[in-house]
């Protein structure tokens, strides 16, 4: 199987690869947005809701 429910799933021995880059690029060819720069998330990588302290105020100026 390598292509199931819009991801790419590639098997090997004793792991499983699973990618949505062929989606990501049907979205970009979708709206004309090939050439387009790439750019960095603003967001902390792989941040958990539960890590976040209660009451946590958020700087809403990073996300805009």
């Amino acid at each position: 199987m390598h292509y199931f429910l819009g991801m790419d799933v590639w098997q090997k021995d004793s792991e499983v690869f699973v990618s949505q880059g062929k989606y990501a690029n049907e979205i970009l060819r979708r709206f004309h947005m090939e050439k387009c720069k790439p750019m960095q998330t603003p967001l902390v990588g792989n941040w958990r809701k539960e890590d976040a302290p209660s009451g946590e105020v958020v700087v809403s100026i990073v996300y805009q």
